[in-house]
């Protein structure tokens, strides 16, 4: 199971104190001088407790007594830690959710108290676990204090917690493995300044330079632009980032990238403007040089804290290791007998609640036992245009209750329909962090020789794999439809327009290039009446009514302009996430053609409630909330299968509606399979890593609310400190 860093990019607690103050409307925070943010609200120790009778720490109580009695280890909170988690956090506490200042102000003090908890505690377990000492701790902070310079040995002296923290991450060693955690906790802080300073920077570069105003807006993939959330940039064990604050050069700042019309001037303004925040709160001690931010007694002092989050994170890591060695197939195998026993108790026979059951489907939620005839799709919507629904509306007053009327007016308007490629909301000329196209020669369509370039979409993603998240079912080889070009520091665009005919060609293109060309693409013939040739309906449109004049029943037939389906040679229900194995060149021809169907539906779909979906919109059996058109289109697609496409019209436009995936009756995966829980992407690997997951997250959990809970005792919480802030409500 990949790790997730807890730590990584969470704001340290007092950068939310310099970078928000003012702008929360709190009066009562800026009455506050120095002298008052310095008070102690709450000391914790836990080397008492530990000491009892029983306790498996017990051996190292003195060891941790020793190290708070030097400070070593940070026994005391100040009320500006608490101020500052309010401005982080508990703001929205009061004004979003209606609780009272005083219940969020005890909320937070009990946060504050449990991370100190949980850090002493965190050090008693390293200590437990050998490769570290208090011996070894007491060498490695006087040696690093004695080997550094007169700036370094004065941030040290102040800080020891900081050299303390780190020598138990590290176990005093500079190999990169040792060093990764402590450098994840430099990255994290460094990262969280420089976003604070960007914000901060934003007020301050010039009108001409703000950020682009989009026209219009178009959602993208989940994980656009979203590092790994165990990313660093390193070289051997150095970190390759740097804070900018304006009086250094952005050059040597390493993978931080400026934004869009940063100046030294203007990022400096913001830098200021955050050191007289740290002044404001006496966090700048006296001839302290603030030329460079990390060389500032307030950033070992956060450091620190983040530091003492990650030993955290690292014992809980410990907890869940453990938990996963000792986590067995069996245990597995009983959770899915478990789980697919009581579903097929409560769904059989019982439709609704499997329709439920199908609203919470993820990666973590399972639906074991299916009913046949349901399914999901996608949905591809290329609407009317405004003048086009006043035309449609117009109709509908011409000939009001004649139904018949108005759906062959409503036929009419449909062949005048136009798509255009949506994601022109995706360019942006002035601001690069908003601009997700880049040119490239590596696109569908691109010719043998010589291609020219033309636009994809989400670079980061589709090419640097080792630092950013994969965007999931999306082929990212689908080029910007039309001619493209930047003139005055805007691009302009010359759209290509397609009519529902030359759009089901592009689609079939698509997929089939997505699929490697050995596909037959459409579907002929389809049915015992042989009404579908070439993929067209051959009742659609001719002169027989849409409305029986004796039943009064719609014959939904008709409406269906097009159907098609994909010649899959992998439609495991088991196998729906598996993308396939680059090295064996074993690629599931399902996952890449739902790929380049999703990516047309957020090129062209104006269905945004579509996108971003699990597996699309689910599709019941029997009556639907859908659109009567669309209803029978998408249970038609299910019928015929994963693969099946189904084109009809309704009163939004066109809609290409394609089968991602069926139900049949009974075990819909066919069982859990042990030999394939390493296959990422099948149902078996999901299904082993969200078990394996729950049983590692409730080892650390457990851990954690032990000590909140056992430990309370030693933390002593003084009342009078900030009594004001409880006082608020009053």
């Amino acid at each position: 199971m990949s790790k997730r860093n807890t730590v990584k990019k969470t704001a340290a607690i007092l950068l939310a104190l310099t970078a928000t103050v003012g702008a929360t409307g709190c009066n009562f925070i800026v009455t506050d001088n120095v002298k008052d943010l310095a008070q102690i609200v709450a000391t914790v120790d836990i080397s008492s407790q530990l000491n009892q009778t029983g306790n498996e720490f017990k051996d190292y109580a003195d060891d941790i007594k020793q190290l708070i009695q030097k400070d070593w280890l940070s026994s005391e909170i100040p009320k500006r830690d608490l101020i500052a988690a309010f401005l982080s956090v508990g703001i929205t506490y009061v004004q979003s959710y209606g609780y009272t200042y005083k219940d969020t102000f005890n909320l937070l003090m009990d946060d504050l108290i449990n991370q100190k908890l949980l850090t002493q505690y965190a050090v008693a377990y390293k200590l437990s676990q050998g490769g570290v000492t208090f011996d070894g701790c007491k060498t490695y902070v006087e040696g690093e204090i004695q080997a550094a310079d007169k700036t370094m040995k004065a941030l040290y002296e102040s800080n020891p917690e900081y050299l303390t923290l780190k020598y138990f991450l590290t176990e005093g060693k500079n190999d990169a493995e040792s060093m990764r955690a402590y450098n994840e906790a430099v990255y994290s802080l460094q990262y969280s300044l420089n976003s604070s300073l960007d914000s901060a920077e934003s007020n301050y570069i010039t009108a001409e330079e703000d950020a682009h105003t989009h026209e219009n807006t178009r959602t993208t993939p989940t994980n656009v632009n979203a590092e790994l959330t165990d990313y660093y940039p390193i070289s051997g064990t150095v970190i390759e980032y740097d804070v900018y604050t304006g009086r250094n050069d952005v050059e040597d700042c390493g993978a931080y990238e400026a934004q869009k019309g940063s100046k030294p001037t203007t990022r400096l303004k913001a830098y200021n403007t955050f050191l007289s925040n740290l002044q404001g709160y006496g966090l700048i001690k006296e001839n302290e040089n603030t030329a460079d931010v990390t060389k500032l007694d307030y950033y070992y002092m956060e450091l620190a804290s983040i530091l003492g989050q990650k030993l955290v994170s690292e014992y809980a890591e410990d907890l869940e290791n453990n938990a996963i060695e000792n986590f067995s197939s069996a245990e597995v195998q009983a959770e899915y007998d478990r789980i697919l026993s009581g579903q097929q108790d409560k769904y059989s026979g019982n439709a609704t609640a499997f329709d439920t059951a199908l609203d919470g489907l993820s990666d973590t939620s399972f639906v074991l036992y299916g009913h046949e005839k349901y399914g999901f799709v996608y949905n591809i919507l290329l609407p009317f245009s405004a003048s086009q629904n006043l035309d449609y509306t117009a109709a509908k007053n011409k000939f009001g209750s004649n139904q018949e009327a108005i759906y062959k007016a409503r036929r009419q308007i449909l062949t005048g329909i136009e798509a255009t490629d949506l994601r022109n909301a995706w360019f942006c000329a002035d601001n690069e962090d908003e601009n997700y196209a880049y040119a490239t020669t590596d696109y569908y369509g691109a010719a043998a020789e010589n291609p020219a370039e033309k636009y994809l979409f989400f670079e980061n993603n589709m090419t640097n794999s080792e630092k950013y998240e994969s965007l999931g079912q999306y082929l990212g080889k689908y080029p910007y439809q039309g001619s493209v070009t930047l003139k005055d520091g805007e691009y302009e665009f010359d759209k290509k327009k397609f009519t529902i005919d030359t759009f089901m060609k592009e689609m079939e293109g698509y997929i089939n290039y997505a699929v490697g060309d050995t596909v037959a693409i459409p579907k002929t013939d389809a049915g015992d009446d042989k009404v579908y040739v070439n993929g067209y309906n051959s009742v659609y449109g001719d002169d027989s009514l849409y409305i029986d004049t004796v039943t009064k029943k719609t014959n939904y037939e008709k409406f269906v302009y097009y159907q098609g389906k994909v010649n899959l040679t992998n439609t495991k229900a088991s196998e729906y996430f598996y993308k396939g194995s680059a090295e064996t060149e074993d690629v599931n021809d399902s996952y890449a053609a739902i790929s380049a169907v999703n990516e047309l539906m957020f090129a062209f779909s104006t269905d945004t409630g579509c996108l971003n979906t699990y597996m699309g919109y689910a599709v019941a059996a029997d009556k639907t909330d859908f659109v009567s058109e669309f209803e029978y289109a998408a249970q038609k697609a299910v019928l015929g299968g994963v693969g099946t496409y189904v084109v009809v019209p309704s009163d939004y436009g066109w809609h290409i509606i394609y089968c991602s995936f069926v139900y049949d009756n009974g075990e819909v995966y066919g069982g859990y399979n042990d030999g394939e829980k390493a296959k990422e992407g099948t149902f078996s690997n999901l299904f082993y890593e969200s078990m394996k997951s729950n049983a590692a997250t409730n080892a650390a959990t457990n851990m954690q609310n032990k000590v909140k809970n056992n430990y309370q005792q030693s933390a002593v919480r003084h009342t009078a400190a900030y009594q004001d802030l409880l006082d608020l409500d009053k």
